[in-house]
C-alpha cells in the first residue's frame, strides 16, 4: 500500500513538474540511473502501472533524445537557453538560416547535432 502511495504521488509530481514545464520550466529530472535503462520506453509507455507514461507531444520521438533534457548532466539542465532575437512567424525551421551555411547566421553549436529543427523553440524562447 505505502509502495503504491509512493508510485502515485511520483506520478503526480511528474505531471505537476509536465505543466509547468509547458510554461517555460525546465523538463524534470530523471530520478534514477540509465544503467541497463536505456529504453526509456520499455517503463515510460503507459503500459506499466504506476510509471509515469511519456506525454503525448512527445510521440514519435527517439528513445535516445530523453537524456538530451531529462539527464542531471543534460544541457538543458546546466545552461540557460539563450533568447531567439526575433519572431517566428514564418520562420519555424530554425535549421534554415542557423545550419551555417548561411553568412552572417550563427550556426547551432555542436551539442544540437542530431536535433531536430522542431525542437529548437522547446528551450529557446523569443526575446521580450
Amino acid at each position: 500500500m505505502i509502495r503504491n502511495i509512493v508510485i502515485t504521488t511520483t506520478a503526480m509530481l511528474v505531471v505537476v513538474a509536465g505543466s509547468a514545464f509547458a510554461q517555460d520550466a525546465k523538463p524534470s529530472v530523471m530520478s534514477h540511473d540509465m544503467a541497463g535503462k536505456e529504453n526509456c520506453l520499455m517503463c515510460h509507455s503507459g503500459a506499466m502501472e504506476g510509471m509515469p507514461a511519456q506525454p503525448a507531444d512527445h510521440e514519435g520521438r527517439a528513445v535516445e533524445t530523453c537524456v538530451l533534457c531529462h539527464a542531471a548532466d543534460a544541457e538543458m539542465q546546466t545552461a540557460e537557453a539563450g533568447a531567439i532575437p526575433h519572431d517566428l512567424a514564418g520562420k519555424d525551421n530554425c535549421s534554415m538560416c542557423h545550419s551555417g551555411a548561411m553568412e552572417g547566421m550563427p550556426a547551432a553549436p555542436a551539442s544540437h547535432e542530431g536535433r531536430a529543427a522542431d525542437t529548437c523553440a522547446m528551450c529557446h524562447k523569443p526575446a521580450g
